[in-house]
């Protein structure tokens, strides 16, 4: 008897059995000094493109489309964060996780997608000659996801084992406490532990996952790398033409996450080695604006560069120290204000009294020229390299776009950074480091 050799069939099994029928580009808007492309397609869909030439191989993808979990009820929380991620871990079309893995195996393109609390959407990258297999992958995270039990099972001891390895963290316990702090234990704001995995359940985060995916008029995908607007414009009339609209119009929730008033101090004790974390956050309602976010990280740098100089080089004791802000327009507008250090459980309160101390005194003297100067040349120097690169792009377009912000505002970002002061400094230093609201949580040993 004649044994015929292996042959694997999943090469010859096509990714999409059968093509789709596509749609049309309805409306076409270009922004000539961006470089930029706006198609509207028949379905709703809008594609924002920016052909480069940074990186020979690299075209990148992202898209969003309001809602995210925020729409699902709190029943169906856990369920509707683990969606995405089985999803994923379940493969798509006629294809399991690994044997999608397999499929794809030669090609550079990957699919993700997401859903986060007020959006959900993609994240993807392809080279230019496996850029359709790009496209292919949406439409069917859109068109066919798959439920896999046994994938769902293994995914799950995974998460399980690392919130059990995880509690054994002294760090992890710290952050945990910083994170309940900030949203007053709120249901949704509440630390993963292993006992919150109980909720999961796989055909509860199916529904939220084809829910969140089943229009796909209220999406925006954008395209940033290596690519010429014809070649692509088939590829989106057939496969982002053909995805669902149901014509739908929806929005995110506000869940009224908010942080706490006043000052809120927490102190965790874990672990045995002599050393101590703290972390101090201040808050408050932003008016969200280019100018607004730019001066709070203008003077996030000048914190920074100061504390770097005071509690390191002058007084020691001090590990590591960082500053760092983070803003938001949606669902409210506010700031937090991080300034994290760790030393040794001695300095604690020392050090955090100087780090008041250099705040009060930012306050009423403002930062030198000489400082202001040093950090508007790192945020032009950053600025140059960053406009060279796909993925800067990427997420400015989508901020820009996601903010209802003109994307041509984009090009005076250097005129913004000419306007920064020692004055702007010290009277953002007055309204967004107030004195008499901040959260602190310190990490102590136990014992």
């Amino acid at each position: 008897m004649q044994i015929s050799p292996y042959r694997d069939t999943l090469q010859d099994k096509p990714l999409i059995p059968v093509m789709p029928g596509g749609g049309s580009i309805v409306h076409e808007k270009r922004i000539e000094n961006l470089g930029v492309t706006e198609w509207s397609l028949s379905n709703g869909v809008r594609v924002i493109l920016k052909p480069t030439d940074f990186k020979n191989n690299e075209i990148l993808l992202g898209a969003y489309s309001p809602g995210g979990h925020s729409l699902a009820a709190d029943s169906d929380y856990v369920a509707a964060v683990t969606a995405s991620a089985l999803v994923r871990e379940g493969g798509i079309g006629g294809f399991n996780a690994i044997e999608l893995q397999k499929k794809l195996s030669g090609k550079l393109a990957e699919v993700s997608p997401w859903i986060g609390e007020l959006f959900e959407g993609f994240e993807g990258s392809a080279t230019p000659e496996d850029l359709e297999t790009m496209f292919q992958l949406i439409y069917l995270y859109f068109s066919s996801p798959r439920m896999d039990e046994s994938a769902y099972s293994a995914y799950k001891e995974r998460v399980e084992a690392f919130f059990e390895n995880r509690s054994s963290s002294p760090e992890a316990v710290f952050w945990d406490m910083v994170t309940e702090t900030l949203t007053q234990d709120h249901l949704r704001g509440r630390p993963w532990k292993k006992e919150t995995l109980a909720a999961m359940d796989l055909e509860s985060s199916f529904a939220v996952y084809k829910d969140r995916f089943a229009d796909a008029g209220d999406f925006t995908f954008i395209l940033v790398g290596n690519f010429e607007l014809e070649k692509v414009r088939t590829l989106v009339e057939r496969y982002l033409g053909s995805l669902p609209s149901t014509g739908r119009k929806e929005s995110w929730k506000d869940l009224g996450i908010d942080p706490p008033q006043g000052v809120v101090e927490r102190i965790v004790r874990r672990g045995v080695e002599d050393k101590s974390r703290v972390q101090i956050i201040f808050n408050g309602n932003f008016d969200w604006s280019r100018e607004n976010i730019f001066l709070l990280d203008g003077l996030a740098e000048i914190l920074d560069i100061r504390l770097r100089e005071s509690l390191r080089e002058e007084q020691g004791g001090v590990y590591s120290i960082g500053v760092s802000e983070s803003d938001s327009n949606y669902p409210d507008q506010e700031y937090f204000f991080y300034i994290g250090f760790g030393s040794s459980p001695g300095q604690v309160e020392n050090l955090s009294n100087l780090v008041f101390d250099e705040i009060s005194l930012l306050q009423s003297d403002g930062p030198a020229q000489d400082s202001v100067d040093k950090v508007i040349e790192i945020l032009k120097r950053e600025r140059e390299t960053n406009m060279r690169e796909n993925d800067f792009w990427l997420n400015v377009l989508r901020s820009y776009n996601m903010n209802n912000l003109d994307p041509e505002l984009i090009l005076a970002f250097d005129q913004l950074i000419d306007t920064l002061t020692p004055e702007k400094i010290r009277q953002a230093a007055k309204k967004y480091l107030n004195l008499e609201r901040y959260v602190r949580v310190i990490l102590l040993p136990e014992g």
